[in-house]
């Protein structure tokens, strides 16, 4: 394979579109997977802080009230105290800080227990049933040891390589679980953060106490790490195996959406050598491509009709030219052998014009089909009464018919009928289809021109008395220069009736032809509706 035709594989058009629905899936995949792995990892860090707040809420409960809370009843967000208990511990005990609430039920009794801090020292308050209000100083340094055993137990069951826990005094010793994480001094104040240590990421969650301590719990986020990067080692192989198949079921969709053009394409370049003979079959591949086919077969078979078409004039223009053509050369040749007289001249240049004048008309009326044909002329359109049309056409041939002894009888609606339409091509059409049957109509005979309306749309008939045309030849009487057998003694060049086509077919209208040999013919024209 030669370099050239290999950079004209990666032009085709097949290769591209499989590019763009590889690099477009790609695209939409990474996107995709972005999404996701960022969902999954707020998710798995949602899961991580929960665990961070309940554990850290009970090293504070612990600290606060020691191991001993079962007398105290169930523990209760503060939320739950009524307000009405709660604002007769803020009369009762000015500068009250509610920490953690406890709910104790007696009988048909509810009892609340507060621990709160005042003025920086911590305090049991709780209110009697009586009324009375009870308060209880309390030194937390005692629960220290509680504490410390909270993080072994915590430790044990979080894992120690998961977890650790730490607890600062502002004016005394720290102590944690374990050495996990080494610093801690960033994370002051209270909440969540995310730290990084040694390349190790930690959520930290920080309570501030009170009386200033701080109680500090880490996650280590090195399993949601780990699984994180699992999950992206899978989706790169998962989409280098999607990718390596997509590749090629994109180039075989792509071949299979563009083998139509191919087919086009290669049955354009047989045409251009010559084979005007070439279609492209029809294989139901997409409607977009059986279009495509379907206008270039008409195409073909239209440009095929006309090569043809062009041949034969081009025979036929040879043909008809070339009795005209040896009658000038022979009055040239006889005027310049023998001795001849000025008047001689005269008379042969009068017979050489009217030569001529001959083949301008047969060129002129062939130059005209073949622009009407092909459209090269513009029909200039105009809305006229068709009905007036046809009573002139009538007036105007009616002293020919009487010439000729034939009766010629006009027949038009009352009701006007009105066409948009190119008058002047309308009025030639007419004047062809009523000289041609005059032609072929004997002495006696009688032609009638008709205008009806049929089915709504305007019908031009012409019918005739005269010889008729036989089914053999009723096919090919609209090609030009085409002259039946009983035409061949009259005058004509035999372009009436391919006028009479074009000229209809340049407006959108049919021709129908009936005819019987022997007995006459009749002639058609089908205006569509609303011309």
């Amino acid at each position: 394979m030669s370099w050239s035709s290999g950079f004209a594989f990666f032009s085709k058009l097949r290769f591209k579109a499989a590019l763009w629905y590889l690099v477009l899936f790609a695209a939409s995949s990474v996107l995709l997977f972005f999404l996701v792995s960022r969902y999954v990892a707020n998710d798995m860090l949602r899961g991580a802080d929960w665990l961070l707040e309940s554990t850290v809420r009970d090293l504070a409960a612990t600290y606060l009230t020691g191991k001993n809370t079962a007398r105290y009843g169930q523990q209760i967000p503060l939320a739950e105290v009524p307000r009405m208990e709660l604002a007769a511990f803020r009369a009762r005990f000015p500068g009250i800080r509610p920490l953690i609430a406890y709910r104790s039920e007696v009988g048909d009794q509810t009892f609340h227990t507060l621990f709160g801090s005042r003025w920086r020292e911590l305090y049991e308050f709780r209110l009697e049933s009586d009324g009375r209000a009870y308060s209880r100083l309390l030194n937390p340094e005692q629960n220290l040891p509680f504490l410390r055993k909270e993080f072994e137990d915590k430790l044990q069951s979080f894992g120690s390589d998961n977890i650790y826990f730490r607890f600062r005094r502002p004016d005394g010793p720290a102590f944690e679980s374990n050495g996990l994480r080494k610093g801690g001094g960033d994370t002051a104040g209270s909440g969540l953060s995310t730290v990084t240590e040694d390349g190790r990421r930690f959520r930290v969650m920080t309570l501030s106490l009170f009386d200033g301590s701080v109680i500090e719990a880490g996650r280590s986020l090195r399993d949601m790490d780990e699984r994180l990067a699992a999950y992206t080692r899978l989706f790169l192989v998962f989409l280098a195996a999607v990718l390596t198949l997509g590749a090629g079921a994109g180039y075989l969709v792509a071949w299979r959406l563009t083998s139509g053009i191919e087919r086009v394409s290669d049955a354009a370049r047989r045409i251009a050598d010559g084979d005007l003979s070439q279609r492209v079959g029809a294989k139901h591949e997409s409607d977009e491509i059986d279009r495509l086919v379907d206008a270039f077969n008409a195409m073909s078979e239209n440009n095929e009709a006309l090569v043809t078409e062009l041949r034969t004039v081009t025979d036929d223009i040879a043909h008809d030219l070339r009795t005209p053509l040896t009658r000038i050369r022979g009055m040239a040749e006889v005027t310049a052998a023998g001795e001849t007289s000025p008047d001689g001249f005269r008379e042969m240049c009068g017979a050489v014009a009217e030569e001529c004048d001959s083949m301008m008309q047969l060129i002129n009326e062939m130059l005209e089909i073949t622009r009407t044909e092909s459209a090269i002329d513009r029909l200039e359109r105009s809305e006229f009464s068709l009905s007036g049309l046809v009573r002139q056409a009538g007036a105007l041939f009616c002293e020919i018919a009487e010439d000729r002894n034939v009766a010629l009888a006009v027949s038009v609606p009352e009701q006007e009928i009105a066409i948009r339409a190119d008058k002047l091509k309308i009025q030639r059409m007419t004047a062809n289809l009523l000289d041609n049957a005059l032609k072929f109509t004997p002495p006696g005979g009688r032609v009638e021109l008709t205008l009806a309306l049929r089915n709504g749309a305007p019908v031009l008939e012409v019918r005739d008395t005269g010889c008729g045309i036989s089914p053999a030849e009723k096919e090919k009487i609209f090609k030009r220069f085409y002259r039946c057998d009983a035409s061949r003694t009259l005058p004509g060049n035999g372009l009436g009736l391919a006028m009479v086509q074009a000229i209809a077919h340049a407006h959108r209208a049919r021709i129908e032809v009936e005819s019987e040999p022997g007995k006459g013919s009749c002639f058609s024209v089908i205006f569509p509706q609303n011309t």
